[in-house]
């Protein structure tokens, strides 16, 4: 076997150098008088909805319906454009259509004056006119993109540029409607998330009379009420068009059968050391096990919550901290080679728990616990989540990850339905994007008949990756605070392993946790995700993640694997010079493959555009024009290459955080090399919001090579970074575990 490499690369940054052209319209695209009359008639309409109902709001909330997945940069600019705005300054959400997946088209809700309104309704018939008099009632690219097309814009009340950017709107635009919430749940309360205007929302419902006395409701932030369902009926009834996103305010734990209490036999384990400590959250922890020595256990109940609480199950929660602690002895066909690590066991809840209430904790539990690096949650919602905006508890541990050095790893729930009519999407908190979340294989390495699916937002790859969590007729064992080695399956008993895997790269190895997740999912990928995994990657994610730890920090004789951690500083962050070896005949006999990671901060108000920025990957030979020639074939972010938003999210995952790609020539022929040109990795960085993010953000990639004829080439790799400055690092376990021991030495001074 190879040693991990890690190569401690300098990057270069540079700016954005592409300046932006001429607005025309897109290949097929076309504007017509009917089209707009049609525009106008349904903003019309908008405005006499508005006209008809209570004033509540001073402006319109105005939903712009789409005719595709639409990139920013296509978005309307002089449609609905304010005074001394920009069209993105308004905009308070965005969502899917209800069409089916794969077909779906943006919807973006604008925040809206009626002066501005009233302005797009007379720039709309100036355009009509327009379009009827010099374009014969349509435009077409064919008649109107420059250059190219001689037009004649004089004696128009608009500019030239107005009238062009107003007809290229008009093309990527079906209709403008009101907003209106489609949840139709019966359950008994409601996380209720209002569009962001002037008002705050104690204002809005002083204006419809309600108060706190006679309803019952909890602010949890700026925009979201815990409201019971007779008051969700009258919002939804009286100011639909005001509800941005409804969930679930229940998150519940399956508990299965509870055994009887038996007595225990006694099982030896020694004392904890200096072991790394992984921080668990879920239902109590149980003191009287053998292992309670390796757990340091909070109740984190509140005095209303033990006497509400109808029993004090213990069981869910010491199993899952079972499996952290001692999972290799009570599954010898599982051992990791991890060892065994301390847990910090926070007991938040019994059977179920709100999900406001369940989030403050893990704020608190997180804020005060900075040395835990890597958090468990086994817990989850029976409701499937929202294909158009992240779950309220997501969007808090996705904000956690963005600000702090944490890593959750989250159970993908289970579907517990005796008769099952379909597979149901997984349930919050496993829409996180920031964390790692784990679904459950059989022995054989099959989805387990509970699975639950992906994806999140109808695009972003979870669940992750998938472990051992046994089924019903194949477990795994956990032990029980009542029968003592207990026989159990779930997602919930598939993430632990995961967090041991984790927190041994993270605290034991002393990677940073992009590394650390990069390594995780690149090894479960491996070869096999684009020939065959990718197929079933709603159910399984990239892949099931090896057993041993010693095949994530290695690889075969015929690859050369190294890590790589940088920071997007600029608009691109650059490396030209990596020294992949050739062969005798000046060749690349490789097959490559990268994975990359990050931890963008979100905003949950913008619904399907979620994630605030996009750090595009590239790696490849460096061509006869100098430019990577990419192993995915990206060319998203090169000067003049045309790529829409759909094929973008579809073919290089734009806008995920996690990127896996992979070229896998099935020839075996070597790539050929341009002249003396070396390989590159370039990381591109993109904004999603008007304002930008100030602060730099870390990546991780894991790169492999494959040598085609299975020769080694790894001492030469090294010796031509060495030649070229790069600090490499072999990764040797052994030497790692010395020095984390070393460093967990206390020193008394006499």
């Amino acid at each position: 076997m190879n040693p991990l490499l890690q190569v401690k690369l300098r990057f270069s940054n540079e700016g954005n150098n592409q300046r932006p052209t001429a607005r025309n319209l897109r290949t097929h695209a076309e504007t017509s008088v009917e089209k707009i009359c049609s525009l106008i008639e349904s903003l019309k309409a908008v405005r006499r909805y508005y006209s008809d109902v209570p004033k509540i709001l001073e402006n319109m909330l105005i939903d712009v319906n789409y005719n595709d997945i639409i990139a920013k940069s296509n978005r309307i600019h002089d449609i609905l454009k304010p005074s001394g705005k920009s069209t993105n300054d308004i905009v308070v959400g965005a969502r899917f259509s209800g069409a089916d997946e794969g077909k779906e088209n943006h919807i973006i809700t604008y925040y809206v004056d009626s002066a501005t309104a009233e302005r797009t309704i007379s720039e709309l018939e100036v355009v009509k006119a327009f379009l009827r008099e010099k374009l014969d009632g349509k435009a077409t690219p064919q008649n109107f993109n420059e250059p190219g097309a001689n037009i004649n814009y004089s004696g128009y009340e608009l500019s030239k540029n107005k009238i062009r950017n107003i007809i290229v709107d008009c093309s990527v635009v079906d209709s403008f409607s009101v907003p209106a919430v489609t949840s139709t749940s019966d359950q008994e309360s409601f996380l209720v998330t209002f569009f962001k205007t002037e008002l705050p929302v104690t204002s809005i419902l002083e204006k419809l009379d309600i108060d706190n006395i006679h309803y019952r409701y909890s602010f949890y932030g700026d925009d979201t009420l815990s409201i019971p369902n007779d008051l969700y009926q009258i919002l939804s009834t009286q100011i639909p068009y005001l509800i941005s996103m409804v969930s679930t305010d229940l998150s519940k734990i399956t508990l299965g059968e509870i055994s009887e209490k038996q007595e225990l036999s006694h099982i030896e384990i020694p004392n904890p050391e200096n072991e790394p400590i992984i921080g668990v959250i879920d239902t109590l922890f149980d003191e009287n096990v053998y292992f309670s020595r390796w757990v340091e256990n909070v109740d984190y109940l509140d005095e209303i919550e033990r006497l509400a609480a109808r029993s004090d199950p213990r069981e869910h929660g010491t199993e899952v901290t079972s499996i952290i602690v001692d999972g290799p002895r009570l599954n010898p066909w599982l051992d990791d080679h991890c060892g065994r690590f301390r847990v910090k066991h926070f007991g938040v809840c019994t059977e179920k728990i709100s999900i406001p209430r369940l989030v403050r904790k893990i704020k608190e539990i997180v804020i005060n616990n900075p040395n835990i690096h890597v958090w468990n949650l086994s817990l989850g919602t029976e409701d499937e989540v929202s294909k158009n905006f992240i779950s309220y508890d997501a969007a808090v541990l996705d904000e956690l990850q963005s600000q702090r050095n944490v890593i959750f790893v989250i159970s993908g729930t289970n579907d517990n339905r005796s008769e099952k009519n379909g597979i149901l999407k997984v349930g919050s908190p496993a829409d996180s994007l920031n964390a790692i979340v784990v679904n459950s294989v059989k022995r054989n390495e099959t989805p387990a008949s509970y699975s639950r699916k992906g994806n999140v937002l109808s695009f972003f790859n979870k669940p992750d990756v998938s472990y051992y969590g046994g089924d019903y007729d194949d477990r795994i064992i956990a032990y029980s605070p009542l029968s003592g080695e207990e026989p159990v399956y779930g997602t919930s008993f598939a993430a632990p392993w995961i967090s041991r895997k984790l927190c041994y790269l993270i605290d034991i190895m002393g990677f940073p946790r992009e590394i650390a997740k990069a390594l995780v999912i690149d090894s479960a990928a491996s070869w096999d995700y684009k020939r065959s995994t990718y197929k079933n990657k709603e159910i399984v994610g990239y892949g099931i993640v090896p057993i041993d730890i010693g095949e994530i920090l290695s690889s075969n004789n015929d690859e050369i694997k190294f890590m790589v951690h940088g920071t997007s500083e600029s608009y691109k962050t650059t490396n030209y010079a990596i020294p992949v070896p050739r062969d005798e005949d000046g060749k690349y006999p490789y097959v490559a493959r990268a994975t990359l990671c990050y931890f963008p901060m979100c905003t949950r108000s913008q619904g399907v555009d979620y994630t605030n920025r996009e750090l595009s990957l590239k790696f490849g030979r460096i061509n006869a024009k100098g430019v990577i020639d990419d192993i995915n074939d990206n060319t998203q972010d090169e000067i003049g290459a045309h790529v829409d938003e759909r094929a973008s999210r579809r073919e290089f995952r734009k806008w995920e955080n996690t990127k896996f790609i992979s070229r896998v020539v099935r020839n075996n022929k070597p790539l050929k090399a341009y002249d003396e040109r070396l390989w590159g990795i370039a990381i591109t960085s993109k904004e999603r919001l008007t304002t930008r993010t100030e602060r730099n953000l870390n990546f991780g990639a894991v790169i492999t090579l494959r040598e085609v004829n299975g020769v080694n080439r790894i001492n030469d790799f090294v010796r031509a970074c060495n030649l070229r400055g790069w600090i490499v690092n072999e990764i040797n376990v052994q030497a790692q575990l010395n020095l984390y021991n070393a460093n967990q030495e206390e020193l008394n001074f006499e």
